[in-house]
């Protein structure tokens, strides 16, 4: 059988950890069989800040060995439109030369690749499929990142929905996006259902790891933890961060508080000292992706940083399923994709209205009976459900599905 030829768009470096422990888990299955019934050529925006090192040449090679083919572009810094423009531009000359080759399917990841995949369509006319298509024109006003009437949000927004009615296949983690398209928009597009996936293989508890985790942060048996890995600000809490750990410390006196950041400790520590909590009460630390899931199996609960708002009910969170497959039950905010449903339905978190005094005060005495709980029996309750909410085995055959829908 002829393999179809598409192209893999990614608006990102190949080696971002959020490509890395997500989309590309698809990617790499399809790689390893030789009967797969697709060949890919990838195109990157490579930062010249962020060379490859030596294992990730490595690994480049042995994706190579399996037949991926591979177009690096230079990422032009900024959000102005002319770095825009430029990216834009060269995506397109990229993308051009490979329809000549015979590429006539495309894949893009989130909705800014899949803007420009649209874009493309007007002159290409090649099927494309936007894979974790979310609304992030939406999420920038909520986050007051940007105004209404502003010209960023006006054509995003519009790109964003153009995108929608002219892709072949559209995915996307909650039923919430499939009613949109199908009833506000009144789109025919085919869509799949696909949460963000975790990697289950990688965030699964081990034992050695937390005690060895939890010794270096001078932690007892005694003592609980709470984890954060991420960032302060834009589309995630900052400042209320700091305080929402002061509140349940309020409460939970032998509570600690991990920050695993791509942020500066000056920066992080200037939001706990606002809060006014002491400096022996948390730690912070930073990680690439490679040890990243260490941290997981020392923690005890963990932290959506995510605020409420109308738009946040089509995020598809990867931590979540990090944290359930890893065993953590999980705070969250009431409205935040279908997690928070999960969440209550499931008994695998916590839901508050929002990061402030009285929602966390109130909800301190449930987060203690999470921490008091049996923490074997919670740990296995929590990874079940991860597996079967976000595991690799289940939705790659859904991924799949959505493949064979774009190049039939």
């Amino acid at each position: 059988m002829k393999r179809k030829k598409v192209v893999i768009f990614l608006y990102n470096r190949l080696f971002d950890p959020l490509i890395q422990s997500n989309f590309w888990l698809y990617i790499k299955d399809y790689l390893k069989d030789p009967d797969r019934s697709v060949d890919f050529c990838l195109i990157t925006y490579e930062n010249p800040e962020f060379p490859l090192t030596k294992e990730q040449e490595v690994l480049v090679e042995e994706w190579m060995e399996h037949g991926m083919k591979w177009k690096k572009l230079k990422w032009n810094p900024g959000t102005g439109l002319t770095a825009k423009a430029k990216d834009i531009i060269q995506g397109f000359f990229a993308l051009l030369s490979l329809r000549f080759k015979g590429y006539k399917h495309a894949l893009s990841l989130a909705s800014v690749a899949g803007t420009f995949l649209y874009l493309y369509w007007l002159i290409l006319r090649n099927r494309y499929f936007l894979y974790q298509f979310e609304p992030h024109s939406e999420y920038a006003i909520d986050n007051k990142m940007w105004e209404e009437n502003s010209f960023q949000f006006k054509i995003s927004h519009y790109l964003e929905r153009k995108a929608a009615a002219k892709a072949a296949v559209v995915a996307s983690g909650t039923r919430f996006m499939e009613s949109r398209i199908r009833e506000e928009w009144k789109f025919s597009t085919p869509f799949f259902k696909i949460p963000t996936v975790a990697n289950d293989r990688k965030f699964v508890f081990d034992l050695k790891d937390r005690e060895r985790v939890r010794e270096e942060l001078g932690l007892s048996n005694n003592d609980f933890l709470l984890f954060y890995p991420g960032k302060f600000g834009d589309l995630y809490y900052r400042e209320e961060a700091a305080f929402m750990f002061k509140w349940l410390r309020e409460d939970i006196s032998n509570l600690h508080f991990l920050i695993v950041t791509p942020h500066d400790d000056e920066e992080v520590i200037r939001l706990f000292e606002e809060a006014r909590v002491d400096s022996s009460a948390y730690t912070i630390r930073h990680s690439d992706y490679a040890d990243i899931h260490k941290y997981y199996s020392a923690a005890d609960f963990a932290v959506i940083s995510v605020p409420p708002g109308p738009s946040k009910k089509f995020i598809s969170n990867i931590k979540v399923g990090e944290y359930l497959c890893a065993g953590l039950p999980f705070l969250i905010t009431r409205g935040v994709s279908e997690d928070y449903v999960y969440a209550l339905e499931k008994k695998v978190g916590v839901v508050v209205d929002d990061f402030q005094e009285e929602f966390i005060k109130k909800a301190a005495p449930e987060v203690r009976r999470f921490l008091e709980a049996d923490r074997d029996e919670l740990r296995r309750h929590c990874r079940n459900v991860g597996l079967e909410y976000r595991g690799f085995q289940k939705l790659n055959g859904i991924f799949k599905e959505a493949i064979q829908e774009l190049t039939q």
